[in-house]
């Protein structure tokens, strides 16, 4: 959305992707993106949902913010030609955990990928769009290391007067996660490493229901299904959320994992999807049957598995952060939107806002910043080793899931400290997600500590700069 906006107003813009397009967060989306829109529903119902879910530590303003502008967003992506689904009565809402009411617009089961392939049409062919399909080597500062003026990859450096990281989060430093591949966090690394404040690392997002395999990629289950019907039953065929909250299979994300590590062997019922499933979810329909189910099959074995990661760096709805000439905007980020749990379908409508804020900004100080000095400062970030990152997947795997305690998280530090890459950017960028989450002493959100299970009365912020001196404060 940032590029679109950008191009309409004649800027020209670079596009710097690594691999494939159809391998971003925002193309595997499955469930859809949430906005108030039937009489019966409001943004200020819509903003109690996702502090709700926040856990006390979103930003009240932004959160508004957000809500308040998430119809006129929707409406946006229909007048682009965004197919969202309809029926007799309008357009067809779904229901997801934690949300009160049905405002989750989709596209069936392939939301995230009908937004993203509605924008490459406009985008694809567009004189002022530049597309580079390469792996970012680095960030460039000004020789004083005072603004980002830059990026470097394929050995060429190309200076530009702002920069705009949508990279994602750091799912995939797990061994296992929903994500893409690329997806480790090599953003918010290097925007750590040139000194712009990251925050909030130590919450993670964990799906409650992906389909694991040895001979497939980890399968998502959208929360859509239970938001449809579907159930989650242990491995007695009992129906156990009831007991862990009042909203039972649609309580927010970290209770539902939680839930799940507790009883034995939970599986996905879709019985009451059984005439729907393959027209309503046609993605997930066909690749469990890839997976070796058939039409017959009414339960799906399904486990907690890393999906989104709430930190990032800190940064206005705009997408500003604290370097000059650096921004952040979706899953990269952190605006206090989601808190320390992101209510299911926020995250698109996240990316989407700030991408037109972001692209208003530059728009309007498009002649503030020309950087003329041929020299300049290179913060690089050189491709780890697969035994890099095979060790990284089994620390954070160890330390980082959905219950923590000091032991793990003291014993991975320790073990990182010792590593031989220690003062490589990402390993540096775990540290401090490792430190977070030491250091939060208590239970919160995707944060969940076995040697801490209470919540403290105030919700306070991890602050991270580039010192690698961590803060708490009361607002990012």
């Amino acid at each position: 959305m940032c590029a679109y906006d950008c191009v309409r107003a004649g800027q020209a813009v670079l596009i710097v992707y690594q691999g494939d397009l159809e391998h971003t967060s925002s193309f595997y989306a499955q469930g859809g993106i949430a906005a108030a829109w039937l009489d019966s529903d409001s943004t200020a119902q819509h903003m109690t949902d996702t502090m709700m879910a926040g856990d006390g530590l979103c930003d009240p303003r932004v959160v508004q913010d957000f809500c308040d502008h998430a119809p006129a967003f929707i409406q946006r992506l229909i007048d682009l030609g965004v197919p969202f689904d309809q029926d007799a009565g309008g357009y067809r809402l779904t229901k997801e955990g934690a949300h009160e009411h049905s405002r989750i617009f989709h596209v069936k089961d392939h939301t995230g990928t009908s937004i993203i392939q509605t924008l490459g049409h406009h985008l694809k062919d567009h004189p002022l769009v530049q597309w580079e399909n390469h792996a970012l080597q680095g960030v460039l500062q000004s020789s004083d290391q005072s603004r980002v003026i830059g990026v470097r990859f394929n050995d060429q450096n190309y200076l530009a007067p702002n920069t705009v990281l949508a990279t994602g989060g750091f799912s995939n430093i797990f061994s296992r996660s929903t994500n893409p591949r690329p997806n480790i966090g090599e953003g918010i690394a290097l925007a750590y490493a040139v000194g712009a404040p990251v925050g909030d690392l130590e919450f993670i997002q964990f799906h409650p229901t992906v389909f694991c395999t040895d001979s497939h990629p980890p399968l998502l289950i959208s929360e859509a299904l239970r938001g449809e019907g579907a159930f989650l039953v242990n491995k007695n065929n009992e129906r156990f959320m009831k007991k862990y909250h009042e909203l039972e299979d649609l309580a927010p994300r970290d209770v539902v994992s939680r839930a799940m590590i507790q009883e034995s062997g939970p599986k996905l019922n879709i019985v009451p999807l059984m005439t729907s499933i393959q027209y309503r979810f046609p993605t997930i329909y066909h690749a469990l049957q890839a997976r070796g189910f058939s039409q017959h099959d009414i339960e799906i074995p399904v486990q907690p598995l890393v999906h989104y990661t709430l930190g990032g760096i800190v940064a206005k709805p705009n997408g500003q952060t604290e370097k000059p000439g650096l921004f952040a905007i979706g899953e990269c980020s952190l605006t206090g939107f989601h808190g320390a749990n992101r209510l299911a379908s926020n995250s698109l409508l996240e990316a989407g806002i700030m991408g037109q804020r972001c692209a208003s900004f530059l728009i309007q100080h498009a002649k503030s910043h020309h950087h003329n000095d041929t020299s300049h400062h290179l913060t690089s970030m050189d491709p780890l080793a697969s035994e890099d990152l095979i060790f990284l997947g089994h620390l954070t795997n160890q330390a980082l899931g959905v219950i923590r305690s000091s032991n793990e998280l003291t014993s991975a530090i320790d073990s990182l400290g010792g590593h031989p890459q220690k003062d490589h950017p990402m390993f540096l960028f775990l540290m401090a997600i490792l430190h977070s989450a030491l250091h939060r002493k208590e239970s919160r959100g995707g944060h969940y500590r076995s040697d801490f299970p209470d919540t403290h009365a105030n919700a306070r912020h991890s602050l991270v700069a580039h010192s690698h001196e961590l803060l708490h404060v009361d607002a990012i």
